[in-house]
């Protein structure tokens, strides 16, 4: 997915309003600090609440746009207690570890047992095959961390 649209279409039908686009950064953004912008007569750095940026022609999603997306879409898979934690540590899922999913193919939003968003994966095998690795972690919010403790 190279952008914002096609990334939130994924796993909803619905649009996000105000979004705008700097460099290779989205952001949402209200009408006054829309009209703050263009008055500026400068291009700023960012804008109101940073949604992803495209990284080697694809676009990686901010844990604020996958909240966003999580309210609206009905493509999620819930997992246990020990399985979010592990998610959360950049681990992949094992079927073991999921507790209910409304999908079984394609990418998915990855909850935990209260519907808060952990990040979002991909279906890699059957869902019901305990023992396997069934869905590869693509982002988790556990990734800012690590990439600020390993100085990225």
């Amino acid at each position: 997915m190279k952008t914002l649209e096609e990334f939130t279409g994924c796993f909803t039908n619905e649009k996000i309003d105000g979004i705008i686009t700097l460099r290779n950064c989205s952001f949402l953004a209200d009408e006054e600090l829309i009209s703050l912008k263009n008055r500026a007569g400068r291009e700023p750095f960012s804008i109101g609440l940073f949604l992803g940026e495209i990284k080697k022609n694809n676009f990686v999603p901010g844990t604020p746009l996958l909240d966003m997306i999580s309210k609206m879409s009905d493509k999620k898979i819930f997992v246990n207690r020990k399985t979010a934690w592990l998610f959360l540590c950049g681990r992949d899922i094992f079927g073991r570890g999921i507790a209910k999913s409304n999908v079984n193919k394609g990418l998915a939003l990855v909850q935990n047992e209260a519907d808060e968003n952990l990040g979002y994966g991909e279906i890699i095998a059957d869902l019901g095959n305990k023992d396997k690795v069934v869905v590869k972690n693509l982002f988790d919010r556990g990734n800012f961390l690590r990439r600020e403790r390993n100085g990225r």
